[in-house]
């Protein structure tokens, strides 16, 4: 399985705002939005009815990319390696296109369920492909084009109902997971047999909608609340209680103090920069409905809201600096000692402690394990003027740490928090 993809948002997140969400439809129909991406700058949208649209001025007017596509009720679409190839997943197949006109049905032969739902990267050689169905369960082909094998060895019931999909490969972990109506599924052996892993997960949580990860920790979306898990998924742990969730984004810039943010919409939306504390994203402008798709581009945040199908919905944004409220610095001193932070974050096998000097002094960094027990000083003496990165590295096992930085002769410190995964 391909590893995560991950659209990379390099924003300055700053102050508290009060400015509202706006809409952005000129040129898009009244259909139900589901689903969005950003290339580079550009932002792509599936709808219900509509088609694919695209935008290249973040929104202000959206251009119909249609073409010939077979079928206008898209349930997905993902981006190719270039800004005019997509796939899409539609109620009656999978369908390619390489210039945003021509559109190739992908069904071929070996396909028995036509509604799709996912149609993008799989594993390797013979499951190079994967799509997901409504019903169907999952099927792989070495192209794009087919034929198509299912795939289905351990997947029944409402886990035919697929939802999303992910993989992740490093280090000789190797895996890809399937997000479903009957929960997820593990495939560690390039999508010919799936493992049901749920434990954590119950009732209307075993309704997962979208998934995401960020080195070997994945996250899920359900109709209960986001559920992450760094073990292959053997255990899930609720990070947002009772909330009917559709979708997930990771957001990586390193203006974060951990280098992240996670987002996650539905009925209302959270985000949070260390997968401990989650807070509510202000959605003062949006109009009652559900938040069926999210994307960034260096500027916006863009919301796809569904009301009701019959009455459609629409796209909304927001100046991303104004979506999440963020002091930009920990130190109370924020002249003398900058920037501090740790990178990557989640990380797996090594990560830096990274800051900035404006003047010289005596200097102790302190590493802390989540229970307050002190695990390293990997600084104490005299630092001078400059940029400094400290690594911390695998010999501590996964969870969550604290790291505190402190200045003597000015007094001054700071603190941030960081997650090993498996």
């Amino acid at each position: 399985m391909k590893k995560w993809t991950l659209f990379l948002s390099i924003a300055l997140l700053a102050s508290v705002s009060v400015a509202q969400w706006v809409p952005v439809g000129t040129g898009l129909g009244n259909f139900p939005p589901t689903a969005m991406f950003t290339f580079v700058d550009t932002i792509y949208l599936g709808t219900e009815g509509g088609g694919v649209y695209r935008t290249l001025d973040n929104g202000s007017n959206w251009v119909n990319i249609n073409g010939n596509l077979g079928n206008l009720e898209v349930n997905d679409i993902r981006p190719g390696p270039a800004s005019t190839i997509i796939f899409v997943a539609t109620a009656s197949g999978p369908f390619y296109t390489n210039d945003l006109a021509n559109y190739d049905d992908c069904s071929s032969t070996g396909l028995t369920n036509t509604d799709i739902t996912y149609f993008w990267f799989g594993g390797d050689d013979a499951a190079e492909w994967a799509i997901g169905t409504a019903g169907g369960g999952v099927f792989v082909s070495s192209d794009y084009f087919g034929p198509w094998t299912a795939a289905n060895s351990g997947i029944s019931g409402n886990g035919l109902l697929v939802n999303d999909m992910g993989g992740y490969s490093d280090s000789g972990t190797d895996y890809a997971v399937m997000a479903s109506d009957g929960g997820t599924y593990y495939s560690t052996d390039n999508l010919t047999t799936w493992t049901q892993k749920n434990n954590g997960l119950t009732g209307d949580a075993l309704l997962v909608k979208k998934l995401t990860g960020l080195g070997g920790l994945v996250l899920i979306a359900t109709r209960d609340g986001l559920f992450m898990s760094s073990n292959n998924g053997d255990t899930w742990t609720e990070l947002i209680p009772n909330e009917k969730l559709n979708t997930v984004l990771i957001v990586q810039t390193p203006i974060s103090p951990t280098g992240f943010y996670v987002f996650a919409f539905g009925e209302n939306g959270f985000y949070s920069e260390d997968l401990v504390d989650f807070f509510p994203v202000d959605l003062t402008g949006l109009p009652a409905g559900e938040i069926t798709c999210v994307t960034t581009n260096s500027t916006y945040m863009f919301l796809g809201i569904t009301t009701t199908k019959s009455d459609g919905g629409g796209i909304y944004r927001k100046p991303l600096d104004m979506v999440v409220s963020y002091d930009e610095m920990a130190p109370t001193d924020k002249e003398n000692l900058t920037r501090l932070r740790s990178f990557p974050n989640p990380f797996s096998h090594k990560t830096e402690i990274q800051y900035y000097l404006d003047t010289p002094g005596q200097v102790v960094l302190s590493v802390y394990s989540s229970d307050g027990q002190l695990v390293k000083t990997p600084v104490n003496g005299f630092q001078e003027i400059g940029f400094y990165s400290i690594p911390f590295c695998e010999e501590f096992t996964a969870g969550r740490f604290f790291y505190t930085i402190l200045k003597i002769n000015d007094r001054i410190g700071g603190t941030g928090k960081m997650i090993r995964v498996e």
